[in-house]
């Protein structure tokens, strides 16, 4: 029969294993948790589209030749109406003249007649002096020609650009009418203001303009007037507009934003 004192140090040993293989098995489920956590987070990494939000592609790009380079029936329109056209004429500003304005000569003023009562002489007329004629003043110096804003230049550098291409075609060349440059002009400001880069209806420029047929062209971000040609020439869609032989009218805005110029070419016919 065991002694008190065996049975004691039994139940001690006993005891003893418990805890031991008690602290053994937390650690199993704590290294499979972080096995699990890290393979969770791997294939997280791995997968970039479980959480990738797509992308804007408005206004984003960085190629502005991208712009200009869009689907052409998006990128440039036309409209064809049956009545007849009404064709205004392009106005010119005529130069400023300058008026020279003269004054007459003086009259020579007659001399005093004299007389000397000590040699009996008697009064008589003297012969009148000369007199030197005021010198005319000089002529007004012409103003200075007034500065042309930036985004006209490039409109109308467009308009002689554009000709050009014409000419190469054998076509007639565009005159410009204020009616279509005044409605290229009120495009592009709104465009610009509103943050887009498409184009709106064209019944405001039936509207406005009494036309019959009619298109336009948009361009955004080219440095020049040349990159700007040139980048329509090289698109189908704008190219057909430039080199349309039923348009006979051309008006061309421009409008400085955060995206660079933003140009748009309006077609009468």
């Amino acid at each position: 029969m065991p002694s008190p004192t065996d049975t004691r140090r039994r139940d001690l040993r006993q005891r003893d294993r418990r805890r031991r293989r008690s602290k053994v098995r937390p650690r199993r489920v704590v290294v499979g948790t972080v096995l699990v956590t890290g393979l969770l987070g791997a294939a997280a990494a791995l997968n970039p589209f479980a959480s990738a939000e797509q992308p804007s592609v408005r206004f984003e790009a960085t190629n502005v030749g991208a712009l200009v380079e869009r689907a052409s029936d998006a990128v440039s329109r036309g409209f064809v109406r049956d009545d007849t056209a009404d064709r205004g004429e392009p106005t010119s500003s005529a130069s400023p003249t300058v008026t020279a304005t003269t004054t007459a000569e003086a009259s020579p003023a007659p001399a005093p007649s004299s007389a000397d009562p000590a040699d009996g002489g008697t009064a008589g007329t003297g012969a009148a002096a000369p007199s030197t004629p005021a010198p005319a003043p000089a002529p007004a110096a012409p103003a200075p020609a007034p500065e042309v804003p930036a985004t006209v230049a490039l409109a109308q550098e467009i308009v002689v650009l554009t000709n050009a291409e014409r000419r190469k075609a054998g076509l007639g060349e565009l005159t410009v009418n204020d009616c279509a440059t005044s409605m290229a002009v009120v495009r592009t400001d709104r465009l610009v203001a509103e943050g887009r880069f498409e184009h709106d209806p064209l019944g405001e420029i039936v509207d406005a303009c009494g036309v019959g047929t009619l298109g336009e062209n948009l361009a955004l971000g080219y440095p020049t007037a040349a990159a700007v040609v040139a980048g329509w020439m090289g698109s189908e869609g704008h190219r057909a507009n430039i080199l349309r032989p039923g348009y006979t009218q051309i008006g061309v805005g421009c409008t400085s934003g955060p995206k660079g110029m933003l140009c748009g070419q309006v077609f009468l016919g």
